[in-house]
């Protein structure tokens, strides 16, 4: 009888770790898959989005952050955990996020960006001015670079047009950039297309 019971045990204890940790275990396994899809600098996506090819293990991962998704024809979704010296993303620290290029997407068609900042909950972090995200229907102003920045900080600036809360908890953050009616360059040089630059200040 004991033998039983320590089995018993033992099975509900991983049940448990496995419900707990499922989505962790999830990316790990899909992160080792193959076509798990493209890194290019900060920014990671999935070009398997709504594919019939796309393995069952892969499109579980999808799912499991970002259910609903359009497919790669449609839009092009972006994530970064990390700046450009390859460090996580923390809201002790304020960043701009430098375009060097104005993003690929086909205006004529509809086509737009967004960034999203998101907190370590996976949530948008709430804030009293209300600002989640800033898109291309903003008139951004280049500088003599021919550059434009989207700010984030705790602190709000004199000037927040073009600026994004990060939480008041020490804590990490993931950014969302999503590019809807992307250009085919995008997908067919993912690896290799200019993407904005995460600078930490």
């Amino acid at each position: 009888m004991t033998i039983y019971l320590i089995i018993l045990f033992f099975f509900m204890w991983g049940l448990l770790l496995s419900i707990k940790y499922f989505g962790h275990i999830l990316d790990f396994v899909a992160e080792k898959s193959k076509g798990r899809g493209v890194q290019n600098g900060s920014w990671k996506t999935h070009l398997g989005v709504g594919r019939k090819s796309t393995s069952q293990i892969e499109r579980a991962a999808i799912a499991h952050i970002g259910l609903g998704a359009n497919d790669s024809d449609e839009t092009i979704y972006w994530n970064a955990f990390t700046d450009n010296n390859g460090d996580d993303l923390h809201s002790s620290h304020n960043y701009q996020i430098v375009f060097t290029v104005q993003p690929q997407v086909k205006f004529d068609k509809k086509g737009f960006w967004s960034i999203t900042v998101y907190g370590n909950d996976k949530f948008l972090i709430p804030n009293e001015d209300h600002k989640y995200v800033i898109h291309s229907d903003k008139k951004f102003e280049l500088d003599s670079n021919n550059q434009f920045s989207i700010y984030l900080s705790k602190t709000k600036p004199e000037e927040n047009e073009f600026w994004l809360p990060l939480a008041e908890n020490e804590e990490n953050f993931t950014l969302a950039y999503r590019c809807y009616k992307a250009e085919d360059e995008m997908k067919n040089k993912a690896l290799t297309i200019e993407l904005p630059q995460i600078i930490k200040n």
